[in-house]
């Protein structure tokens, strides 16, 4: 069997939004899967894109995903990167933060969930699904 191109990398909190969002990202994917509370070390030579994930407290992301970054930087600068955030706000607070946070990070495609639109079968938001399909090309 092959190994997966992609790997899907996150920070969650206790709620594991992030966590569930990550794992149906990987599995939507055929991505590996790498929570950093679990494993900081990681090898990422091997994998053409990655996705991260994070949470939002206090306006910031989450400590172990900038400490990953910053420790991978080098690698990473050669990856096709995007980034989803789990946050409370569905509107323009909500864009503000995540392309404040996109910034921070250096991951200039990125999108936030806040779990509150439209519902698929999983019931997750629909453009959760929508961000999947755009991490295939």
């Amino acid at each position: 069997m092959q190994q997966p191109t992609i790997a899907v990398i996150f920070a969650s909190s206790l709620t594991g939004k992030t966590r569930k969002t990550g794992k149906y990202i990987a599995e939507g994917l055929g991505a590996d899967l790498f929570d950093l509370k679990k494993q900081t070390i990681i090898n990422i030579s091997g994998y053409r894109k990655i996705v991260f994930g994070t949470g939002i407290h206090n306006g910031k992301p989450y400590a172990p995903l900038v400490k990953f970054l910053e420790d991978n930087k080098d690698e990473i600068a050669k990856k096709k990167t995007s980034l989803y955030i789990c946050c409370m706000y569905d509107d323009e607070k909500g864009e503000n933060q995540c392309e404040k946070i996109s910034e921070q990070l250096g991951i200039p495609n990125a999108v936030f969930f806040s779990g509150k639109g439209e519902k698929n079968e999983a019931d997750f938001e629909n453009i959760v699904d929508d961000f999947i399909a755009k991490q295939r090309v």
